[in-house]
């Protein structure tokens, strides 16, 4: 698994002058990655490299999810000693060995659906290390001139270091709306937009709009069956190899 690229100090060093919002390497400035969720974890909290997430210069389909990650989540498990505070969540279980019901379900979900597709993935998010301030799904998200073009750059950065991405995965509208403003065109953008499961090929880039598998998406094809049709096009369209479930859905 090749890994991630080292940070430039444009990245490392951006302060949003708004302060909506705070860049995660100034609270951890020996970070190195640049998506907290570049490999996930299973239930022992352990990264499954044969889940092939966390790829860079292999990578062949980006996740981009649109949510940022909470400031203060990433203090308390700084403070109480965590190994990896920008890590992603142990998705499957608590640490009482029940099953979870909260944010990193989102992960679950997202595994249920990516593991099936064969091949070399990055998943990140659209705000990339920018955390929000406050613990709450309301609270406002990072914003301004300077954080948008800051995500716009982050995201051309990214993509010129993986030479072998054949697909991106829009998850939810910001996603969408961020990719679009970095690599197509208006008409491009008119058919992404269109509706769910649209998707459009720009060079050798495949990019297709989908629901962030979040728990609240559960009714409106973010989760289980509902979003497979749709992750299956995908595959389908990419010539990925589709394997079988890793397990039945059992809904939220």
């Amino acid at each position: 698994m090749d890994t991630t690229p080292e940070l430039p100090t444009e990245i490392r060093g951006f302060i949003d002058p708004r302060k909506t919002c705070t860049n995660v390497y100034e609270i951890l400035p020996n970070e190195t990655k640049l998506y907290g969720t570049e490999s996930l974890v299973d239930e022992n909290g352990v990264p499954e490299p044969s889940w092939k997430y966390g790829y860079w210069k292999e990578a062949e389909l980006l996740l981009l999810a649109q949510d940022p990650s909470n400031l203060r989540t990433i203090q308390e498990r700084q403070d109480n000693g965590h190994p990896d505070p920008f890590g992603a969540k142990d998705w499957r279980v608590d640490e009482n060995g029940n099953a979870r019901r909260d944010g990193s379900e989102t992960n679950r979900n997202l595994h249920w659906l990516a593991q099936q597709i064969d091949c070399r993935k990055l998943y990140g998010s659209a705000f990339v290390g920018l955390l929000k301030h406050g613990s709450h799904r309301s609270d406002p998200l990072p914003r301004g001139p300077a954080v948008e073009k800051y995500k716009n750059e982050v995201l051309a950065w990214v993509l010129d270091r993986t030479p072998n991405l054949r697909a991106i995965a829009c998850l939810e509208i910001r996603a969408r709306d961020l990719v679009a403003k970095v690599i197509l065109d208006r008409a491009q953008t008119r058919e992404l937009k269109k509706r769910v499961g649209s998707a459009v090929r720009v060079g050798k880039l495949y990019v297709i709009y989908l629901r962030h598998p979040s728990p609240i998406n559960h009714w409106r094809e973010g989760c289980g069956l509902d979003a497979w049709r749709h992750w299956q096009k995908l595959a389908c369209d990419c010539d990925f190899p589709i394997l079988p479930e890793p397990w039945k859905w059992q809904g939220p």
